[in-house]
């Protein structure tokens, strides 16, 4: 995208300067369908990282159990939702396969795909997400016994 952006920068400001007129007008269709691309891939990404928008004050002020309970409900709504996008970006892509960009020419249905692909992904790095926090918790809880043992074991 930026390999785009900057061709039809030097097109539309430094040819000129040197008398080359040349017309590139593909370059500001491929930047916008690239950048829906990464816009949902880039999501997809966040999900995993545990990076999306998310109100943590809450979860963080009340007790651990019940902080972690509201934290994986937040993630299933989230689940949720990007399960919907995958459906109405299916749609989206049917849709598309009648239909061709203005200049490339290009099926509309790869820039569609965009939706459910990266939501897809999303879906499964949440999944990976909680997989990962949920081990993560046990380990901690392990940790937090194995020392609370070890104290007692030494005031014996």
């Amino acid at each position: 995208m930026v390999a785009t952006v900057a061709a039809q920068i030097c097109v539309r400001f430094v040819l000129p300067k040197f008398g080359i007129i040349v017309a590139a007008p593909w370059t500001e269709e491929l930047a916008r369908y690239l950048m829906v691309w990464c816009i949902f891939l880039g999501a997809a990404v966040a999900a995993r990282g545990g990076a999306l928008i998310a109100m943590d004050s809450a979860a963080d002020a009340l007790p651990p159990a019940m902080g972690d309970a509201i934290r994986t409900a937040g993630l299933l709504l989230t689940i949720a939702f990007f399960a919907l996008l995958v459906w109405l970006g299916a749609r989206w892509v049917q849709f598309g396969t009648m239909e061709t960009s203005t200049v490339m020419a290009l099926p509309m249905a790869w820039v569609y795909a965009a939706m459910p692909v990266g939501s897809l992904v999303a879906i499964i790095n949440i999944l990976a997400l909680m997989v990962e926090r949920h081990f993560q918790r046990r380990s901690e809880r392990r940790a937090a016994q194995a020392a609370a043992e070890e104290a007692a074991a030494s005031i014996v």
